[in-house]
């Protein structure tokens, strides 16, 4: 009696063959192990391919056949027809066995000797000796090195140790110094780095938040990390050449998707994407002695946005064609790089130097007094500037004292009269008992006024990094429009806006760059200005 089966495959291909993975196992030694694929060609219609073995149609052998209603292919001693197709299925076979192995078959392959005899046990042999092998390079050697405190020690000073074979990639460029020696980072073996292994070495990576608190509460107290996020969530070892901190938006957004459920009292928004909803920037103004109070101003506010400087430079007449000291016929060809020099990879700029880019045009103003008798004085304090009048001009102290408020260093510099700030301060005091000493007094009797501290800001996006080396394809007045600014106080930064004409969000789009968050933040100083201060000589 003749047995029947039926069953429902579903596969992009269907295999056919003696092999025990094919989807149509059929199992003769007339079939080979991968025999034939039913699948779908470039005309859309199923075919039948031929793998390792024939496929016979009417007494022809086809290499391909397509399957229609009614189609007849011998596979071997099998009759494969394509029969009606219920509605949702895509084609119907039937397989039948039309010629069965003779009946001789099993005594002729009891009488076939094996082909090489003793093969099966050399196998064996081959198979255990491998297995032992392995074993000893790849568990016993490492564990050994592991746990016994002598053989470690003997290891630490070889430059690769037998538990390198349990690495799983290769080491980043930043650890390759001491890549070989696991323990470095794997304190306990089978547990995962902790933070501590990553502190011993970075001991001065500052933490993301300033404020301790919140810093702690965040990061080892919140549900949305669990027990706490350790540095290995982000910083990924072994898998070089890929970058060891992880480029993409998604650990950001864990947290600054949904800002408010981290701290319920920050003012920052909500943010997922630099195109999308990114604020607008916030520039960083330098509004106390020494640099060391900052306020961060959004660039919206454009009534706040103005910088003290002490100096007075319009950036108008130092671009382009200007005039030079030395005449009518003096004209100079001055560019950005005149006086913004670049420093350090990033390209970075040196505070501007009076020494270095100044006195080339200004060495004038610094000079007074007839043609037979100039008296020049040095740029520095006020103290030197008044000791170089008594020294070259004894008598005339006084005049040339005020000329030089006027229009020596009055011409770049902010002057500050003492007499004036001593009535304002007396006028406080009525009212207040607490005056700011250093306003109050004059320190030096024979200085009548002095020069306004400087205030030049080094650093406007505090909590942002820029390449200026990644944009040397693009001019200074793309992204800063100074041409006809007049005034010091001018802030020419770019805005969001500015940026968005070349960069997008995390993915990219036409004409625009993708630029995730790393792009432009460091996780771990985002909150620290960088410390640069002018040069004041």
């Amino acid at each position: 009696m003749p047995v029947r089966s039926y069953r429902t495959l579903t596969a992009e291909e269907l295999s056919i063959g003696r092999g025990a993975e094919c989807n149509i196992h059929l199992l003769d030694p007339r079939i080979s192990m991968h025999h034939a694929i039913i699948k779908r060609l470039d005309d859309g219609q199923l075919h039948l391919v031929a793998v390792n073995g024939e496929l016979e149609v009417d007494g022809a052998i086809l290499p391909n056949i397509a399957l229609t209603h009614g189609t007849q292919v011998m596979i071997g001693p099998f009759q494969l027809k394509v029969e009606p197709a219920p509605p949702d299925v895509n084609i119907a076979v039937s397989l039948t066995l039309l010629h069965l192995l003779p009946d001789d078959f099993q005594d002729l392959k009891s009488r076939t000797h094996e082909p090489l005899r003793g093969a099966s046990a050399f196998k064996k042999k081959l198979a255990l000796s491998l297995v032992a092998f392995i074993a000893l390079v790849f568990l016993v050697l490492p564990l050994a090195q592991n746990l016994i405190p002598n053989l470690h020690a003997a290891m630490a000073k070889l430059p690769l140790g037998f538990d390198r074979a349990w690495s799983p990639g290769h080491i980043s460029n930043s650890h390759l110094h001491f890549g070989s020696q696991c323990s470095n980072c794997h304190e306990v073996l089978t547990q995962q780095v902790t933070d501590k292994a990553c502190i011993k070495c970075h001991q001065n990576v500052a933490p993301h938040i300033a404020n301790p608190k919140l810093q702690e509460r965040v990061f080892n107290h919140n549900k949305l990390f669990m027990d706490g996020i350790r540095c290995a969530e982000c910083h990924r070892e072994h898998k070089a050449p890929y970058p060891l901190a992880r480029q993409d938006n998604s650990t950001c957004v864990r947290c600054h998707g949904n800002i408010k459920a981290v701290d319920s009292n920050t003012k920052l928004p909500n943010i997922h994407d630099f195109d999308r909803d990114h604020p607008v920037f916030k520039l960083t103004f330098l509004t106390g002695d020494k640099q060391k109070k900052i306020e961060r101003i959004p660039q919206t506010d454009k009534a706040r946005l103005v910088e003290q400087s002490g100096l007075k430079f319009p950036h108008s007449q130092h671009f382009g064609k200007v005039q030079g000291p030395n005449g009518v016929w003096d004209i100079r060809e001055m560019t950005c790089t005149n006086c913004h020099q670049q420093e350090g990879k990033e390209m970075r700029f040196k505070p501007v130097s009076y020494n270095r880019d100044c006195v080339t045009c200004h060495a004038n103003q610094l000079t007074m007094g007839p043609p037979d008798a100039l008296i020049t004085v040095p740029h520095g304090s006020e103290q030197n500037v008044m000791n170089a009048l008594k020294v070259q001009a004894p008598k005339q102290v006084a005049h040339y004292s005020e000329s030089l408020k006027t229009d020596g260093c009055a011409y770049c510099h902010e002057i500050n009269d003492f007499k004036a700030e001593t009535k304002v301060a007396t006028k406080t005091e009525a009212k207040a008992d607490s005056v700011d000493s250093k306003v109050k007094t004059n320190p030096d009797d024979h200085l009548p006024w002095h020069v306004a501290p400087l205030n030049i800001n080094q650093d406007w996006f505090s909590k942002a990094h820029f390449n200026h080396a990644s944009h040397q394809t693009q001019k200074c007045q793309s992204c800063h429009a100074v041409e006809e600014s007049d005034s010091s106080a001018d802030v020419a930064m770019p805005d969001r806006q500015s940026c968005l004409r070349c960069h997008s969000g995390n993915s990219p789009k036409p004409k625009r760059i993708a630029s995730s968050c790393m792009s432009c933040h460091d996780f771990h100083d985002s909150h620290v200005m960088h410390e640069s201060l002018p040069e004041q000589k």
